[in-house]
């Protein structure tokens, strides 16, 4: 499994390519999902890999909305919550913590070209 928890469905568990249960969802989030999907139910594994600064970018996803989304996609297999402080299963929170931390590098690696081609341009110009 990659990190990402079964959601339980009517008493049943459902793997991560099974249809998410956009029926849960309430109509703002169900519009925002089918917008996103260009109308189609998307897989819950589809809607887990959607990050969450991407999802703050499509229309009528906010912080509250998003919360109820990714409770959709974090679920433990029986419905009950998990006892993980963040809501989220551990894998997901290390596969979110490189994917930051290498988005981090290239930050600081543009900056670092940018200091020291616009330090160079000021020495040329003295």
């Amino acid at each position: 499994m990659d990190g990402i928890s079964l959601v339980g469905v009517r008493g049943r568990e459902m793997g991560l390519d099974d249809p998410f249960p956009i029926e849960k969802c309430s109509g703002r989030v169900r519009g925002a999902i089918l917008a996103e999907f260009k109308g189609r139910c998307p897989t819950i594994r589809e809607v887990a890999s959607i990050s969450d600064a991407q999802w703050l970018t499509v229309p009528n996803i906010g912080p509250t909305t998003l919360e109820e989304l990714r409770s959709m996609t974090h679920s433990a297999p029986n419905g009950e919550e998990r006892p993980n402080t963040t809501g989220m299963p551990d894998g997901e929170l290390l596969s979110r913590l490189n994917r930051l931390q290498r988005e981090l590098n290239i930050i600081v690696g543009e900056i670092r070209a940018r200091l020291s081609g616009g330090g160079s341009k000021n020495n040329q110009s003295r």
